[in-house]
């Protein structure tokens, strides 16, 4: 790799896998998945897997990128070279980078539709702006066109920022744009603690109730912490061939997790308040939580509009800085087999996307009666992601460097601690393997 496509400083690499991991999962999912898990004993229970699960894969992730200098499909390949470990283990980047532009098509859809919450702006004085919420988004959701046309716009976001390069996409990119992520989190949350019913907020995201923990919440909990980081597609990992030399592995990775963490938790700090203080809306609202009843909220409270343009560009931005993390994988290992430009490869990859993206918007409207084996597109895709790709993708990265990739070698790039990498070092091995055996298995049968 050309050192032009190294980023210079710590900061750029910590911002980039931070905006790759804190995405639609923290601001959309985390939310709605506490308030849907019982609240705090489902936080309790994914702090803890955060550390013990997610971080030792993603350090392992990071890893492997650093060390291969090159796509994950390349840089799994070198790595195995290195240890004479069959070369097999690069269909592993290809199972990671087919998983990142597969999640990618019904993502931008996704991230489309919350864009486009920017410029919706409730009329004053309605007399029910419940009933309001619903049938716009009813109406939103069964508009192919409107879907669409945001659908485009958010894509074309993306590719123009990949196409730029590692530098001057990527990493200019996420030098301004995070910085306002973490701004706008903090203004929502500021408002919302003061607007909303803060006390019982807090109650509710940190004082556990232990009776509320079921296998179920147990479970989710594994789940959203191990899909929240965007381990196991090789965003990680193609990010990790971009950081500096001397950046330190260890350090840097909890830098990221207790980012995304603090993140996640400010979401809810900033939804729940708002939620908690209108009797007429629920907690566990499920996925309708940000598109259906926080703009009812917002309606109601004190310059409502101009913190739902705010928090709206907040969700936008959370997007774009995942998205264009998802991409990049196969961006890299295209781009290094130089038949094509950047700027050609992304193009190619942008147009398939959208296309596969057709489906997940058809899903909403002229395809909802379309199944096979009882899921319609959308579904079908978000499972054989979710459920099958990602967790095959996080179980073998920390097997093979868990179990294959010697002692010596982990020890001497991770740069832990003694106490700390003995903690990691077990965690990759035991609990990690074993948790993500565990997740794939209850959400497959």
């Amino acid at each position: 790799m050309s050192k032009e496509n190294i980023w210079q400083g710590n900061t750029t690499f910590i911002l980039a896998a931070s905006g790759s991991a804190v995405g639609l999962g923290n601001i959309w999912k985390f939310p709605y998945m506490v308030g849907s898990n019982g609240g705090s004993a489902f936080v309790l229970v994914y702090l803890i897997c955060i550390l013990l699960i997610g971080l030792p894969v993603m350090a392992s992730e990071v890893l492997i990128g650093k060390y291969g200098r090159k796509s994950p499909i390349n840089s799994l390949k070198d790595i195995s070279l290195k240890f004479n470990i069959s070369f097999a283990w690069k269909y592993l980047g290809v199972l990671g980078a087919l998983a990142g532009i597969l999640i990618l098509s019904y993502y931008s859809v996704f991230a489309g539709m919350a864009f486009s919450y920017i410029f919706n702006l409730f009329p004053s004085g309605l007399e029910n702006p419940s009933s309001y919420s619903t049938n716009y988004f009813s109406d939103f959701s069964s508009s192919p066109m409107k879907l669409i046309f945001w659908h485009t716009i958010f894509l074309l976001a993306t590719c123009f920022i990949v196409g730029l390069g590692v530098v001057k996409g990527i990493g200019r990119s996420v030098n301004l744009l995070m910085p306002f992520l973490f701004l706008f989190i903090i203004l929502v949350s500021i408002y919302s603690g003061i607007t909303g019913d803060i006390n019982k907020t807090l109650i509710f995201l940190f004082n556990p109730d232990f009776s509320a923990l079921t296998p179920q919440v147990i479970v989710s909990a594994m789940g959203q912490a191990f899909f929240s980081l965007s381990i196991g597609m090789g965003a990680i990992m193609a990010y990790g061939a971009y950081m500096p030399e001397k950046q330190l592995i260890g350090k840097t990775v909890l830098t990221i997790i207790l980012l995304d963490t603090l993140v996640a938790l400010a979401a809810g700090i900033a939804i729940f308040p708002i939620v908690f203080s209108n009797p007429s809306l629920s907690v566990n609202a499920g996925p309708g939580l940000i598109f259906e009843t926080l703009p009812v909220a917002f309606y109601s409270l004190p310059y409502g509009k101009i913190f739902s343009i705010i928090f709206f560009t907040l969700i936008s931005i959370a997007a774009l800085s995942s998205a264009i993390s998802l991409l990049e994988p196969f961006t890299a290992w295209m781009e290094e087999q130089k038949k094509l430009a950047r700027k050609n490869i992304v193009l190619i990859l942008g147009m398939l996307i959208w296309v596969v993206g057709l489906g997940s918007i058809f899903s909403f409207n002229i395809w909802t009666e379309k199944r096979i084996l009882g899921f319609n597109f959308l579904e079908a895709i978000d499972y054989i992601t979710n459920n099958i790709m990602l967790p095959m993708g996080g179980f073998f990265i920390a097997l093979l460097v868990g179990w294959l990739i010697p002692y010596e070698f982990i020890r001497e790039n991770v740069k832990f601690s003694n106490f700390q990498f003995r903690i990691f070092y077990f965690s990759l091995r035991y609990i990690s393997t074993s948790a993500i055996i565990l997740i794939f298995l209850y959400s497959v049968f």
